[in-house]
């Protein structure tokens, strides 16, 4: 007997946008169906992707000119001018600036001299227009438990785990489990295709798989890898998994990845500027009347006192209704705290 073609049931996905922001730093996170798949931070004291801005050309090398800005943070132009050294230009950032293992990556930027843009380029339009185009009204809500498994550095699915580290070179994942290889790739290859899309990991991802011998089973991991990468709006190019286990993915990278953000240049630490931005967070979100003291590590209390924070650092005591002084100890455990005093 021949059937009647039906149609399949489809699953239905129901899409938040939770923001979460804070003095200096903005969060949101895209969600579906309770479940946080997306992340997204951007970070006052750093120039934003599409922003606009003043500076002079600083020197000129061979890997392009370097500006300095009129905040006194520098820039890189890849692009040759004839401009000379000290001359005044107008720019728009196209990359962000990007802290990896070790070393800063400066933002790259292209000329606008003599344009007379209309579109909004002050980080709060910027903000607004990146939470547009992810298609939804946002809702305040926490986000902080997205951050778990990014300092972790471990997913755990099950008997797999799925370790993860950033270097020089880019991220490095490594996956281990027990039983069948070709069943906990399966499983690996779904995972890392999530992290990457919720910690919005850009440039190089190189994947060690436990080996398998089969060419056939190698292809279908990766191919389970494509298919849970489909609902990623970035793009990404992938080799085959070879022999020995590995993939490598190349994945575009406008911004710093949740990663770069957390630990700046160190590797699995946060860095004082991820520190120094829970601190404010935390001051505006306190309750009481009395003085905000926060204790910080001497790095990071530098940082909150310094002048490119005073905006920040304005925003949280408004927020909290009362002034705050900072504390630099070295003993201080953990990030740092802070202490509401009794008035």
């Amino acid at each position: 007997m021949k059937h009647a073609p039906c149609c399949a049931l489809r699953a239905i996905r129901l899409t938040d946008i939770w923001r979460d922001d804070a003095p200096g730093e903005r969060r949101a996170a895209v969600v579906e169906n309770g479940n946080i798949v997306e992340i997204h931070i951007q970070r006052d004291a750093l120039w934003a992707l599409g922003e606009y801005g003043a500076g002079r050309i600083d020197r000129k090398t061979l890997s392009g000119t370097y500006v300095i800005a009129d905040d006194n943070s520098e820039l890189l132009l890849r692009s040759k001018m004839g401009a000379p050294e000290g001359a005044r230009i107008m720019f728009e950032v196209t990359r962000e600036a990007i802290a990896e293992p070790g070393r800063h990556k400066p933002p790259e930027i292209i000329l606008r001299e003599g344009v007379h843009h209309e579109a909004p380029t002050d980080k709060d339009a910027l903000w607004d227009a990146r939470m547009a185009s992810l298609g939804q009204s946002a809702i305040n809500a926490s986000i902080a438990e997205g951050f778990d498994v990014a300092i972790a550095g471990q997913s755990q699915i099950g008997d797999v785990t799925i370790s993860f580290q950033r270097t020089k070179a880019g991220l490095v994942v490594d996956i281990d489990g027990i039983g069948d290889a070709f069943a906990i790739n399966m499983v690996a290859a779904t995972e890392i295709a999530r992290l990457l899309r919720l910690y919005q990991v850009g440039a190089m991802v190189l994947i060690d798989f436990v080996s398998m011998e089969s060419k056939a089973q190698r292809t279908q991991v990766a191919e389970a890898f494509d298919a849970a990468s489909l609902a990623d709006p970035r793009p990404f190019e992938r080799t085959a998994i070879n022999g020995y286990g590995m993939m490598q993915v190349v994945r575009a990278r406008p911004r710093p990845s949740i990663l770069d953000h957390l630990f700046g240049t160190r590797i699995a630490a946060l860095s004082d500027e991820t520190q120094a931005y829970w601190l404010l967070r935390a001051v505006a979100e306190s309750r009481g009347f009395g003085v905000r003291s926060v204790t910080a590590r001497p790095e990071v209390a530098t940082l909150l006192q310094s002048e490119r924070w005073s905006a920040s650092r304005a925003a949280a005591v408004r927020l909290a209704g009362a002034d705050m002084v900072v504390v630099a100890d070295e003993k201080v455990t953990g990030y740092g705290h802070v202490h509401v005093a009794q008035s």
